[in-house]
């Protein structure tokens, strides 16, 4: 009987630090693994955390733009999530004008939805996921393991001089095993 109590005690130490806004690696609004953002000065759609340009990443929220002076609030031709949006000033995958969410290692499907955009490419731990997104309001998406405990994505130029933003990402945890 006493090996159980202890087992039963590793188990709820298991549970605390595996489970994501408990341990302090990810967010608390992401309870069940994923995470959804609706980036600009608009309106917030409903289950969306709210991303003005203005927000530098803290650790304590786990979430925002590295190089806020880098980055614009702007309007868009959608609507609800792709009715605002942000536009990232610097472009190239050697950036540091990131959005940086902190997530525990696992699998991870992204979701990227543009603003008004002529053509973009997405970069996701300096890499290039997604190139040459094209269209106001385009949607794409990709999977991408985390190692390291955050995820830092960048929308820039799909083609030079062509205008680029996003409007909402959503982040959804397909397993606990960071690899593809």
């Amino acid at each position: 009987m006493k090996w159980m109590k202890g087992m039963t005690s590793m188990l709820l130490v298991a549970l605390l630090c595996s489970t994501p806004g408990l341990n302090g690696t990810t967010p608390a609004y992401g309870a069940a693994g994923d995470y959804k953002f609706d980036f600009g000065a608009g309106p917030v759609e409903s289950g969306y955390t709210g991303v003005s340009a203005s927000l530098r990443y803290d650790a304590t929220r786990g979430y925002g733009f590295r190089t806020p002076e880098n980055v614009r609030n702007v309007g868009a031709s959608g609507t609800g999530v792709a009715s605002d949006a942000v536009r990232f000033l610097t472009t190239g995958t050697k950036s540091e004008n990131t959005f940086d969410v902190d997530l525990a290692p696992g699998l991870y499907e992204v979701s990227v939805t543009l603003g008004n955009t002529t053509r973009a490419s997405v970069a996701a731990e300096g890499v290039y996921q997604v190139i040459n997104m094209t269209g106001d309001g385009a949607k794409d998406r990709f999977q991408i393991p985390v190692t390291d405990g955050q995820l830092n994505l960048l929308i820039t130029e799909g083609k030079e001089g062509t205008s680029f933003a996003i409007s909402a990402l959503e982040i959804r945890r397909l397993s606990n095993n960071p690899v593809t």
